[in-house]
């Protein structure tokens, strides 16, 4: 196998409370077995190393959970480890996921002592109603307080996530957030007139070089489920949601934001090195509870996640395993690559029949330097471009 980039994702899953829309892999502490779990990944990173063999480290990334809750001993102890294990290739992405009452002074410093040179902070919402229905442990000024702590710190790139389509609430859930009004949606001279927006100008303020923008979506095992199904919670209608998501592109594009994947935008040279791994079927060796790593492999590729709990982990890592035939990881990569601005070679398309031709018969995709790139309207349609993708497959 040649030198190929790839990451390694460390996942810590505690939290100091779980997010009512939150499904992922978490667990509730007050205080989280740090050596504990130090121990177990870098048991689990010295068994999986070899099968990477002769990689080329191109980024680490802490995410959770609430990895900004772990020891920054222990954090650095698993950055020396990696490193330890393969050469970088250039600059190394070294990114924490951190929730906006964490960045301190003295923790951010800590942190950037480590080898961290990039925090994605959780701001989620600049509007505190929307902060209570979210669940969020912090207040309405303490995203921009964050990001501006981590500035001042220097030598660091920030990255603020952001949740919009938060559902109002409804007669049983209290006094009701207002409703997305679409007229309000236009961003005409380039300025977000609704409050709806008004994130988008406190993150050009901020100076963030990145932003990652989530719709946010009810999933059957989060808390979100019950209380939309009885009515003390309304998600917004997906007209609205797509018209916001419109209004978002625009208004971030008009702030000298890229949109280069379907929910991150970046300054020009701030792209997310790690997940842009993710969209353009790099390697990545997952480490820690309920992580997934993708391997490549002379019969096509292998991917792997491991148990959601820590003491099932510790016991047996590993939660499923699945061989991918090349036919299938070629797909993979396809409708990967069509999340993305970059989008994919008209050339390796043109083996799934009928798909180019629909994509841009139908407004969802471009032809730009023999690439077909997908528009915003292919953004909002992803989930059935990769349908049919992997539907077209048979036809080779």
């Amino acid at each position: 196998m040649p030198s190929l980039p790839f990451g390694v994702y460390v996942h810590f899953p505690w939290c100091r409370r779980r997010c009512p829309y939150c499904d992922f892999a978490v667990e509730v502490a007050i205080e989280p077995p740090h050596q504990a779990y130090l121990e177990a990944v870098l048991g689990e990173l010295a068994e999986q190393a070899p099968s990477f063999g002769g990689r080329q480290l191109v980024s680490i990334y802490f995410g959770g959970g609430t990895p900004s809750l772990w020891s920054v001993d222990c954090v650095a102890a698993v950055i020396r480890a990696v490193r330890e294990r393969w050469a970088a290739s250039g600059p190394l992405e070294i990114t924490m996921e951190a929730n906006p009452t964490d960045c301190q002074p003295e923790r951010v410093e800590a942190w950037r002592a480590a080898g961290v040179n990039r925090v994605s902070v959780g701001v989620q919402s600049t509007r505190a109603e929307e902060l209570a229905v979210l669940g969020r442990d912090h207040r309405m000024g303490d995203g921009v307080a964050a990001i501006a702590r981590l500035q001042a710190a220097g030598e660091l790139r920030v990255s603020a996530d952001f949740i919009v389509g938060v559902p109002r609430r409804g007669p049983r859930g209290g006094r009701a957030l207002p409703m997305l009004a679409p007229a309000e949606l236009a961003v005409g001279d380039g300025a977000a007139a609704a409050a709806d927006l008004g994130w988008v100008d406190v993150l050009a303020r901020s100076l963030a070089q990145h932003a990652s923008v989530y719709e946010l979506t009810v999933e059957d095992g989060a808390a979100f489920s019950k209380r939309v199904a009885d009515g003390r919670l309304i998600p917004p209608p997906a007209d609205d949601l797509a018209e916001l998501y419109v209004a978002v592109h625009h208004a971030l594009a008009a702030r000298g934001f890229e949109h280069y994947e379907i929910s991150s935008f970046a300054r020009p040279g701030f792209r997310a090195v790690h997940n842009s791994l993710y969209w353009s079927g790099g390697e990545f060796l997952g480490l820690g509870v309920g992580a997934a790593s993708y391997r490549r492999t002379e019969g096509g590729a292998v991917r792997w996640s491991n148990r959601r709990r820590f003491a099932l982990y510790q016991r047996e890592r590993l939660a499923e395993r699945r061989d991918i035939s090349p036919l299938e990881d070629a797909g993979d990569r396809l409708w990967l690559g069509l999340r993305t601005s970059d989008g994919v070679r008209a050339l390796d398309l043109a083996e799934r029949p009928g798909v180019t031709e629909w994509l841009l018969g139908d407004g969802l995709a471009e032809l730009v330097d023999g690439n077909v790139v997908p528009t915003v309207r292919g953004f909002l349609f992803a989930d059935a471009i990769a349908a049919r993708i992997v539907g077209a497959a048979g036809g080779r």
